[in-house]
Formats: C-alpha cells, structure tokens, sequence
C-alpha cells in the first residue's frame, strides 16, 4: 500500500506568485466568436516540387519490398536438415573418407567447414575455416558438399541465405 506524503505549503509575496488563468466555463464561451481575423501561414516554405512527368502507379500493384541478397548468420527461422542437426553431422561423417596421407601420419582432429544455405536450400560456398591438413580439410568439404537440401531459413517470412558451421571430426580407429 502506497503512502502519500504531506507537502507543506510555501509562504511567497504576492509579486513572486504567477497567476494562472482561469479555463473559461461552456456558458461563458456560448455565443463567443472565436477568431476574428485570419492568420496567414509560413510564407518561408519551399516551392512544392514538380511532378510533372512522373508515372503515377495504378494503385493496385502492392508496393515493392526492398530485398537484400546477403547472407545472415543467424535468422527468425533456421535451416533445417532432414532429421536435424544429429542427423547433419552423421550424414557429413557417412560421406567423409579418411585421406590415406592422413593415416599414414596419423592425424587426427577438427576440421571446420563453413557453408551457405541458399534461400532454395542448397549447399554453396564451402570453405575450411580451420583446417589440420594431410588431405583432411579437402575430404571434409568434398563430405559437405554431397549434402542434401535443407529446409530453408526464414527472415520476416521470407527465404533467405544463412550461414552454417560445422566440425568433421577426423578419428583413427
């Protein structure tokens, strides 16, 4: 429960109190002519600009959305593999085959591979953004690039092209 506090009055002169002007009443104002004179506008304002020669659209065409062609990292609506992310890695390991250089030199290790989901679904731009070498960053973007169509990611309803990351995990057995 809220309290209210008491706010003591201040004493002042009379020259120092501002009088405030008293709202006339509806009976005061019945029958009053409001203005009298007209008041002119701003005469400091530009021409208007000229329209002549512009096409005038129909009016039954929707107005046009802008669309940008980048690509996002992260949307409203992410791509989806068929089956999901657990589904995308064993997919990418399925296809992945281990490079006979790599074990060879026993190699091992992460390699990161970034990809672009195109608004259609497809797979492009495939690169190795941290590779270990010995032929596996070539066998892991060879194993993205056999990828199947995902559901594409959505930004303000729309489809647009995301940005994906993922490890292949180079293992001796």
């Amino acid at each position: 429960m809220s309290t209210i506090k008491f706010t003591p009055p201040v004493v002042k002169r009379d020259e120092e109190v501002r009088r405030e002007e008293k709202v006339p009443d509806q009976d005061e104002l019945e029958g009053k002519q409001i203005a009298t004179e007209t008041v002119k506008g701003n005469t400091d304002a530009p021409p208007p600009p000229d329209l002549n020669g512009l096409e005038g659209g129909t009016g039954s065409e929707p107005v046009k959305e802008v669309v940008e062609n980048k690509v996002y990292t992260y949307v409203e609506q992410m791509p989806v593999f068929p089956g999901g992310n657990d589904a995308l890695l064993a997919a990418i390991q399925k296809n992945t085959k281990y490079p006979p250089l790599a074990l060879r030199n026993q190699v091992e290790g992460k390699v990161f591979i970034t990809f672009v989901v195109g608004p259609d679904g497809a797979v492009s731009g495939v690169t190795v953004q941290k590779g270990i070498g010995s032929g596996c960053d070539e066998a892991a973007v060879a194993a993205v690039k056999t990828l199947p169509r995902f559901t594409p990611g959505k930004q303000n309803g729309r489809a647009v092209s995301v940005s994906f990351t993922v490890p292949v995990t180079f293992a001796i057995k």
